[in-house]
């Protein structure tokens, strides 16, 4: 997966950019040590090594996000593509008040809505085998080796469950758990104030509780 964003990154980098035959080219090895700001400025100078390398640091945790919120590996690869080809796009206008890596999810976010607006996501049998996180941040986990087949039971209900979430209570409990970002950086992303971001929070765990039992009992 990884290596097939890179390559149709660049490809498409390479039609969208006019600038970059008339300049100096940087090699990916030399940016290892640079910034994500001054990666991304070289990004505004056409320089499509900055890109590979931005996409180098941040294309996993963007895709897992992307994956959470769509529930389509198909459509998270597509919306992950898509984000870095804005972030190359659209480099030159970034202010450098916030983080790249708030800027690259808020884009995520907005690549995220625009796909659920068109269709919905496409149906996902087995939840990634990492959703442990957020199902032991709502007190749900079994390690024990010898219920594996009730955890198969919770991952399925834990899918069902974000899918009957709103929209913006997903966001948050994707980003908070899985994304694991911090508050200050999720505040940026959504806009949303600290004490609104924490009610929020507090109340979509207990939405995903209650849906998870729900989606549970059904199972029974």
């Amino acid at each position: 997966m990884e290596s097939t964003i890179q390559l149709e990154t660049d490809r498409r980098v390479s039609l969208s950019g006019s600038n970059d035959r008339q300049r100096v080219s940087i090699r990916v090895e030399e940016l290892r040590s640079h910034s994500d700001e001054d990666l991304l400025r070289l990004c505004a100078e056409s320089q499509s090594a900055a890109l590979e390398e931005l996409t180098r640091r941040f294309q996993a945790p963007i895709y897992r996000f992307l994956y959470r919120m769509l529930n389509s590996p198909e459509d998270a690869e597509e919306a992950t593509l898509d984000v870095f080809v804005r972030a190359w796009q659209h480099a030159g206008r970034f202010q450098y008040r916030a983080k790249v890596a708030t800027w690259l999810y808020r884009i995520a976010v907005n690549i995220a809505r625009d796909m659920h607006s068109r269709k919905k996501a496409r149906p996902q049998e087995q939840w990634p085998e990492d959703f442990d996180q957020l199902h032991n941040a709502i007190g749900s986990a079994e390690d024990d080796a010898m219920k594996r087949l009730e955890r198969a039971d919770q991952s399925k209900a834990l899918t069902k469950a974000l899918d009957r979430l709103s929209e913006g209570d997903r966001l948050i409990l994707v980003l908070y758990y899985f994304g694991e970002r911090e508050y200050d950086e999720i505040q940026a992303i959504t806009g949303l104030s600290y004490t609104v971001l924490k009610t929020r929070l507090a109340r979509a765990r207990k939405r995903l509780r209650t849906l998870m039992g729900e989606e549970k009992s059904e199972t029974i």
